[in-house]
């Protein structure tokens, strides 16, 4: 089992592992909210977490061709929530899954998928340069979306054909319709 303590907040954390997993070729596919902020730990346990789940293509696809029931563990998943100032990261580690199926034999193929959920972790863990909050000039109210957090799925294209037909000359009459006084 892999624990890290990062010194990130908790909602500083999503942005820190996705730019380090898209460094190491593997990508957040899956953000998992568990609990609420507004709970009490009346477990003792934290109120909130995050589960990250990351996909490897080439690793994930090496090791289920090796064994199909690597499937039941795959993607990996890292865990996170709050910790005093910080957030503890949490994960199994691939290695962990050939000792539970009984494949000792895939730790060489598992290696690679180790050292990227290591390197994930412990980069997520490392304290970070400048946050945005840190420079002077920077307030809350002036922070803008940045291209992770932009969805061009609604966007409207500028033209609807190979022609050059805009979308403005198919909508309408051509004329206003309204000509008002």
């Amino acid at each position: 089992m892999l624990e890290i303590r990062s010194s990130a907040r908790l909602d500083e954390i999503e942005s820190i592992l996705k730019a380090v997993a898209l460094r190491n070729n593997a990508r957040v596919t899956v953000i998992s909210h568990l609990g609420h902020a507004q709970q009490t730990a009346a477990a003792g346990g934290p109120a909130e977490a995050l589960v990250f789940t990351f996909y490897h293509p080439k690793l994930h696809t090496t090791l289920l061709a090796a064994d199909i029931r690597f499937a039941g563990f795959l993607p990996c998943r890292v865990a996170a929530w709050p910790d005093g100032g910080g957030v503890m990261l949490q994960a199994l580690m691939p290695s962990e899954f050939c000792r539970i199926i009984g494949r000792t034999d895939l730790e060489t193929q598992v290696a690679g998928l180790d050292d990227v959920l290591r390197e994930i972790v412990a980069a997520a863990s490392a304290p970070l340069t400048v946050t945005a909050r840190a420079r002077r000039e920077s307030e809350p109210s002036l922070w803008r979306a940045t291209e992770d957090q932009v969805n061009m799925r609604g966007a409207l294209p500028q033209r609807i054909d190979y022609r050059g037909t805009k979308i403005e000359d198919e909508a309408g009459t051509g004329s206003h319709d309204a000509p008002g006084g």
